[in-house]
C-alpha cells in the first residue's frame, strides 16, 4: 500500500459516520480536482497534492472542535503511519494549515503551488451545485430543520474570520453572500479560476431564478445583481 493509498484508507475511516457535507465525498472530490487541476500545472508534487487534499479537513474546527484543529491531531496521527518521510510530513503540514475558508479571511494563503492547487480544489467543491447541496446538508444536519432556507431580514454584512467562525448555522441562501459568491475571487491558479468562475455562474443563475420564483424582495435582486 502506498503512502497516498494509506492516506485514503484512513480518511474513509474517519470521515465514515459524517452526513453534513463534510464527508468523504468532499474529501474525494477535493482530490480528484486537485489531481485534475495538477494536470495543467508543470513541477508539481503530486503525492504532496493528493495528500493534502485527502487531509484538508481532517481536524475541521467545526468537525472536530478547535483543540484538534489547532493541533492537527488527526492529520498529523494519519500522516506518521503513512511511510512518508519527515520532510514531506513537514510540507503537508503546513499546507493543511493554510487551508479553508475562515483562513482566508484571514490573510492566510499558501505559498507553495501545492497548497494552492489543494486550496483552489477546495473552494471549488463549496461552490456550483454541489455547493449548494452541501450547504443544505450542513444547514439540515446542524439545525435539525430549525431555520429557513431564506431569511430576508438577514441582510449580508462584511465578514471577518472572527466573525465567520462564530457563525454556527444560517439559511442557506444567506450564505451565498457570506461565503460562496467570495469564492471565485479566492482563486490562485489558473485552472482553478476557470473551474470556479464557472461555478459561480452557476450559483448566480440558482439564485437568480430562485428569486424570480419566490418574488424575493427587490434588495436582495440588487445585491445578487453585484455578483452576476
Amino acid at each position: 500500500m502506498t503512502g497516498v493509498e494509506y492516506i485514503k484508507k484512513s480518511v474513509s475511516e474517519l470521515f465514515g459516520n459524517h452526513f453534513d457535507g463534510h464527508d468523504d465525498k468532499h474529501i474525494f472530490r477535493v482530490y480528484n480536482l486537485a489531481m485534475d487541476f495538477c494536470d495543467e500545472l508543470p513541477d508539481v508534487n503530486r503525492d504532496l497534492v493528493a495528500a493534502a487534499a485527502l487531509l484538508h479537513d481532517c481536524d475541521d474546527y467545526k468537525l472536530f472542535g478547535e483543540e484538534t484543529a489547532q493541533l492537527l491531531t488527526n492529520t498529523r496521527r494519519i500522516l506518521a503511519g503513512s511511510g512518508f518521510d519527515d520532510t514531506f510530513i513537514n510540507k503537508c503540514i503546513e499546507i493543511v494549515k493554510t487551508i479553508g475558508y475562515s483562513k482566508r479571511l484571514s490573510g492566510t494563503i499558501p505559498d507553495c503551488i501545492e497548497g494552492k492547487i489543494v486550496s483552489d480544489a477546495d473552494m471549488a467543491d463549496a461552490s456550483g451545485l454541489i455547493g449548494v447541496i452541501r450547504c443544505m446538508e450542513y444547514r439540515a444536519y446542524r439545525s435539525k430543520g430549525g431555520e429557513p432556507f431564506f431569511d430576508p431580514d438577514y441582510l449580508p454584512t462584511n465578514m471577518d474570520a472572527e466573525k465567520y467562525k462564530k457563525i454556527k448555522t444560517c439559511p442557506v441562501v444567506n450564505h451565498f453572500f457570506d461565503k460562496l459568491f467570495h469564492l471565485r475571487d479566492m482563486a490562485l491558479t489558473e485552472p482553478g479560476y476557470r473551474c470556479l468562475k464557472q461555478r459561480h455562474e452557476i450559483l448566480v443563475d440558482f439564485l437568480k431564478t430562485y428569486f424570480d420564483e419566490v418574488n424575493a424582495p427587490n434588495v436582495w435582486k440588487d445585491l445578487l445583481a453585484q455578483y452576476a
